[in-house]
């Protein structure tokens, strides 16, 4: 309706949200009947930091959807007994969970919490008889829809948990057996648990160097989640048992229920951990704050101290909330606010090498080349960086291969595309191609050959690397030229013509092997077809044998300019230019008739005088 203004996304975001936020405060008012702490619980949803990442960026949106729809769902069932109509509450209770299921992947833990809240109830007594049929049937009604979810989701995706589209390097818990992901899962609850109680350090992207993988279910951090989860159950349990409360039960369900799927227990997800798997879990802990305040923030004084303590902490979590936000103003910023709290994180170096490069590219497109330069290194420093976290990724390699090309570091660049190679899932003809231009552009012609042959079988539609494969031939000519290797050379040359994939500067090269192997003819046709390919050859070509004679490099020029002259034999400049420099080369006799030529199309003062000195010394 609206395009895709990222003002809309945001405000549509915001006011999701927001009823979200409302509907946690209805959820605290029933479970909390006649304190004044629900909109405490409610305000504190609102404004927890650890919710920023669900609410500004587009995907955690699936995020709000699910949790909306579960907290809709439980105020929708525990208003159903006192309703005159309750199977209509139920209904849109039970349509509610099917939402869920539809938005994220962890509500098929939302029958269970329906459970829990339904148990939790009637072991305190707060569920009539009357009312347990229909919640048993709610229950039966709910599990059938997570049935049908799962058969839907398996005829679609071909799986029932994570789809298969994830590559080595993609995620640490990859090839990691179940046991590692679920001891690792054990620790991610203490995380999150700490990322309620102290908000201070996030990431967008939790990966390498970010978040330890747990190896075994002995080591400290495991335990420390089985401890977390034990405690968490015993608080349930004694509120159940002592206080006939049932409110403690359902904020540990809400906390920990939904993260039993999201941390790479049934199967690899495309992340580690994501901050956005807390927003309902959030809802829990909210929760379990406004029962702590029900519970022990009573009396006058209680309450006043209440008050102050969590107006105190909402200001705080405002605050942290706002700076969070800033912080998704673009990827290069939230990378950096990540390496503020994870040195070591991998992916968000990554980031701000691309960051760095893109400068770049911006930069030489202005012609602040010296800039470009100082941001390209930077660029290869981060991703450096990456690299020494993280080495196996192809794409991070190959970006670093990318950021020492445009450096002029050849060398450098040839070793990254080879590791890009090595690490990468499968043959990619890019990463080939990649390869053959960085070891043309140090010299490796040979290697660059078998590099840009590789990449011509797995990509032989890409014209591109038949003009590199093209450039590769006729500078390997010129190499085996110098090597005085001249039938090689000439050969060489001719194929790199042959393919019709040349350049205009490729096909002048090839013109110029011949010409120093005495291949007259071909020579001139290869002058002239690199004219006609472009005419600006001509002029580049002409001020190089400019500089050469500047420079005193006589013979350079000379060979320069009837390479020229080859190509536009009536070119008087050339002419002229020619000429001079035969005499000074001590050929006289060569430089007459282009310099009688020259004249008949032109009179030029200088090259009359420059005519009768060749004639001078060509008489002695």
């Amino acid at each position: 309706m609206f395009g895709n203004a990222p003002q809309v996304f945001h405000v549509t975001d915001m006011l999701l949200h927001a009823g979200t936020a409302v509907l946690v405060t209805l959820l605290a008012a029933l479970l909390l009947s006649g304190s004044p702490w629900a909109l405490a619980a409610g305000a504190l949803f609102a404004v927890h930091p650890v919710g920023t990442e669900a609410v500004a960026s587009i995907v955690g949106r699936a995020d709000m959807m699910a949790a909306a729809a579960m907290i809709g769902a439980l105020v929708l069932h525990l208003l159903a007994g006192s309703k005159a109509s309750p199977w209509a509450w139920e209904a849109g209770a039970l349509a509610l969970v099917g939402v869920g299921m539809l938005s994220k992947e962890y509500a098929v833990a939302f029958p269970f919490i329906l459970a829990v809240t339904d148990l939790a109830h009637r072991a305190t007594g707060r569920t009539a008889r009357a009312d347990e049929r229909r919640q048993t049937l709610v229950l039966v009604l709910s599990l059938v829809l997570l049935a049908g979810y799962l058969a839907l989701r398996y005829a679609l995706m071909g799986a029932l948990g994570g789809v298969p589209m994830l590559g080595d390097g993609d995620q640490p818990l990859y090839d990691q057996p179940v046991s590692v992901r679920l001891a690792t899962a054990l620790w991610l609850i203490v995380i999150s648990a700490r990322f309620m109680v102290l908000p201070v350090a996030h990431d967008y992207f939790y990966g390498a160097g970010t978040v330890a993988i747990v190896k075994s279910f002995l080591e400290p951090r495991a335990l420390l989640g089985m401890l977390l989860i034990g405690l968490l159950v015993a608080w349930a349990v004694r509120a159940i048992a002592r206080r006939l409360d049932p409110v403690p039960a359902l904020a540990v369900a809400l906390f920990l229920l939904p993260l039993a799927p999201s941390l790479n227990t049934v199967s690899v997800a495309g992340v580690l951990f994501a901050e956005r798997f807390l927003y309902l879990p959030l809802a829990g802990f909210a929760l379990a704050v406004g029962w702590l305040l029900a519970r022990y923030a009573t009396g006058p004084a209680g309450e006043r101290a209440g008050r102050i303590v969590m107006t105190g902490i909402v200001l705080v979590f405002v605050v942290l909330t706002m700076n969070r936000v800033g912080d998704w103003r673009s990827v290069e910023a939230l990378a950096r606010a990540s390496l503020r709290w994870y040195p070591e994180n991998s992916r968000a170096w990554y980031e701000v090498g691309l960051a760095h490069g893109q400068r770049a590219q911006d930069l030489e497109a202005k012609g602040q080349a010296e800039a470009a330069r100082a941001e390209h290194a930077a660029a290869a420093e981060a991703i450096r960086k990456s690299l020494a976290v993280e080495s196996r990724p192809a794409q991070i390699w190959r970006s670093l291969a990318l950021a020492e090309k445009r450096l002029g570091n050849y060398g450098e660049s040839v070793k990254a595309y080879r590791e890009a190679i090595r690490n990468a899932p499968a043959e990619i003809g890019i990463l080939y191609a990649g390869l053959g231009e960085a070891e043309l552009e140090d010299g490796q012609f040979e290697a660059a050959l078998r590099s840009l042959a590789k990449a011509r079988e797995l990509m032989p539609q890409e014209p591109g690397v038949a003009a590199l494969q093209a450039r590769a031939l006729v500078r390997l000519a010129q190499k085996r030229m110098l090597e005085g290797r001249v039938e090689e050379a000439i050969d060489l040359a001719q194929r790199g013509l042959d393919s019709g994939a040349l350049s205009a500067e490729g096909t002048w090269t090839a013109g110029e092997v011949f010409a120093r192997a005495g291949r007259v003819e071909s020579a001139a046709a290869a002058f002239r077809q690199a004219a006609a390919k472009d005419q600006n050859v001509l002029r580049s070509r002409f001020a190089a044998a400019m500089q050469f004679d500047k420079e005193g490099k006589h013979a350079d020029a000379a060979a320069a300019f009837a390479a020229l002259l080859a190509a536009s034999p009536d070119h008087v400049p050339t002419l002229f230019n020619l000429g001079r420099s035969l005499v000074l080369l001590g050929r006289p006799a060569e430089a007459i008739p282009l310099l009688e030529r020259g004249l008949a199309q032109q009179d030029d003062e200088r090259a009359r005088a420059l005519l009768s000195e060749a004639r001078r010394q060509a008489a002695r």
